[in-house]
């Protein structure tokens, strides 16, 4: 089971389904085994959430602290006071900031999916407990 994903960089949405799928099959005939297996596969999936989260929460903090060093740099070396706005549009028109925000937008994509394989666990579970 732990051969599905190895690490995080694995982990793309083409293999999303084949991963969901095999994670919450089962065997009417092997409920035992799966519930063994179960809490094992549960705690695997969830540290993976859970560092697939630090990854978004850090890629987040390098995008606030560019944005705040770019503002910053603006307001030095503007000679006109510059307004909300104008710094805005300054960080959103960098080529950085775009790069860095579609990071942090695919690191909480990763975060999601992965979530969403944990609450398919959990539901196992519960289906596994019905059987």
């Amino acid at each position: 089971m732990q051969e599905l994903i190895e690490t995080l960089d694995d982990f793309t949405w083409e293999n999303y389904k084949d991963i969901s799928d095999a994670l919450v099959s089962f065997s009417d005939h092997a409920v035992e085994d799966e519930m063994f297996r179960q809490a094992s596969i549960y705690s695997y999936y969830y540290g993976l959430m859970s560092v697939a989260k630090k990854t978004v929460n850090q890629r987040s903090l390098q995008l606030t602290r560019y944005t705040a060093q770019l503002r910053k740099t603006a307001k030095l070396e503007s000679s006109t006071k510059l307004t909300a706005k104008d710094l805005d549009d300054l960080v959103l028109s960098e080529d950085q900031y775009l790069a860095r925000q579609t990071l942090v937008d695919e690191a909480t994509f990763k975060y999601e999916m992965i979530k969403g394989l944990v609450r398919a666990l959990e539901q196992k579970k519960d289906m596994l407990q019905q059987v």
